[in-house]
């Protein structure tokens, strides 16, 4: 069952599932690579009877992932300028180019997804892609609050941190794993 369209979730399944996410993606971040194309249709959860929940979340489509020189932080070379990924789930950088993706991009991506899970709807909603790339960059994301009253309160600041704008603010992957 892919991830996408199952609607509102509880803080309780958001921090199960978000966990396991987090954790695949710091096992990345640690080989130096960046998925760069995050979102629900690219999350599969499986039956797994050997972990809480009974379900594991894997993730596919690592067809625009990126070797990235270090996760420093900052951005990693790149031979071209292209807008790669999907709009409604890239961070502002990402919508700026492709050379201006870290680790930090993913980071963001799965801010994104977390938002969705809680509040069903992702964060930013537009007919058209450009419009997506350029709320990105430019809007305040809506606070989840107004769409997800009964989330979490660490979970909620979590996520916001990780909607960050600026990349270096956001955490680390491992530290999403953690918190």
């Amino acid at each position: 069952v892919l991830l996408d369209g199952i609607g509102q979730l509880a803080s309780a399944d958001v921090v199960r599932l978000g966990r396991q996410m987090a954790s695949a993606l710091s096992a990345a971040h640690r080989k130096n690579v960046i998925h760069r194309d995050l979102k629900p249709d690219n999350l599969m959860l499986v039956a797994d009877p050997d972990i809480p929940g009974g379900e594991r979340v894997k993730i596919l489509d690592f067809g625009i992932a990126k070797l990235a020189e270090g996760l420093s932080g900052a951005a990693s070379v790149t031979d071209s300028n292209l807008v790669m990924g999907t709009p409604a789930y890239m961070a502002p950088e990402q919508c700026k180019g492709a050379k201006l993706v870290t680790d930090r991009s993913d980071v963001y991506s799965l801010g994104v997804i977390f938002y969705q899970m809680l509040a069903g709807r992702p964060p930013f909603i537009a007919d058209a892609a450009g419009a997506l790339l350029i709320m990105q960059v430019t809007e305040t994301v809506p606070p989840l609050a107004q769409f997800a009253q009964d989330a979490h309160p660490a979970l909620s600041n979590l996520i916001a941190a990780m909607l960050a704008k600026e990349p270096t603010v956001r955490p680390a992957m491992e530290t999403v794993q953690a918190e």
